[in-house]
């Protein structure tokens, strides 16, 4: 069985190594998030879908879920020496990715290069951005507004969120509509539901897909309680009047989803997601250690 996933975050890379352990990585697939994606020094940055090439090929630093294992930041601080700004950290490794895909980009699209660097990186898993155009999100308060990384990196989501935009029109990649068709069962991750989840669901034809296959599709809530996992997963929630629980995180997906993984202790809400239409699955959903996504990665190919 092939299992398709839509990622951002770390949330879906954690369940991803349980998977990993359990099967081969060409039974996976993944579209990654590029909502996030940001112009630092004229390259374009994709962190989810980068981390997603990082994990596969074995070189992700998963002590925080983005960037490379044992790195250096000389470059870094060349460019502070010079007066850059520094806020966002690139690596030197890191950097050698993002220069290497900006030069591709004048006469390649963006998911012909995750293609292309999957093959040179000996990556089995199907990993593709779930546009090539450019979708950013973008963060309204007030009066100013802020790219999604400058409101998470640099000011560390201290700003008072109104709402969050995603800006840009681009159909969906054809290889993410590909996984959509032919995986035999689809994954949401416990992926921040705003700016994880929600610019691939803000594609038109991404959304009419994934509402085609809801039968096989199931979500995994980033929420125990009303308590997130990380990031800020809740403010983002309250600011677009959802309610920060894991029955508003499946109101949010209700038409797109069949099942509903959710933590033991959260039963509170089955009847709430079951009048949604949504069958309500309680399975420990905590992935702090190998085992326990593992133990998540199995169970889900139990219900399956």
């Amino acid at each position: 069985m092939s299992y398709g996933f839509l990622s951002g975050g770390t949330g879906t890379p954690k369940v991803l190594e349980g998977f990993r352990e359990l099967l081969d990585d060409s039974k996976l697939s993944v579209i990654a998030n590029t909502g996030d994606d940001y112009y630092w020094n004229g390259l374009r940055i994709s962190p989810d879908l980068d981390t997603l090439l990082y994990l596969f090929s074995n070189k992700l630093d998963t002590s925080k879920y983005w960037g490379v294992k044992d790195e250096s930041y000389n470059a870094l601080s060349t460019l502070k020496e010079l007066g850059g700004e520094v806020w966002f950290n690139v690596g030197d490794k890191d950097l050698g990715l993002h220069v290497y895909r900006q030069y591709l980009l004048k006469t390649m699209s963006f998911s012909k290069i995750t293609e292309l660097i999957s093959r040179k990186w000996n990556i089995n898993a199907n990993i593709t951005p779930m546009a090539d155009g450019l979708i950013q999100s973008r963060i309204h308060s007030g009066d100013k507004e802020y790219h999604f990384q400058e409101y998470f990196v640099k000011h560390k989501t201290e700003i008072e969120v109104d709402y969050v935009e995603f800006r840009g029109s681009h159909p969906i990649s054809k290889s993410a509509e590909h996984i959509l068709q032919k995986s035999d069962k689809i994954i949401i991750g416990p992926s921040n539901p705003i700016t994880s989840i929600g610019p691939m669901l803000s594609i038109a034809g991404l959304r009419t897909s994934l509402g085609l296959r809801k039968n096989d599709v199931v979500a995994i809530s980033p929420i125990v309680g009303d308590k997130a996992f990380s990031g800020p997963t809740t403010k983002l929630l309250m600011a677009h009047g959802i309610e920060t629980s894991p029955g508003g995180v499946a109101k949010y997906y209700q038409g797109l989803i069949n099942t509903f993984i959710l933590d033991p202790s959260d039963r509170i809400y089955d009847a709430e997601i079951k009048d949604l239409g949504i069958e309500p699955v309680y399975l420990p959903i905590e992935l702090r250690s190998l085992d326990q996504k593992i133990k998540l990665a199995d169970n889900l190919m139990g219900i399956f």
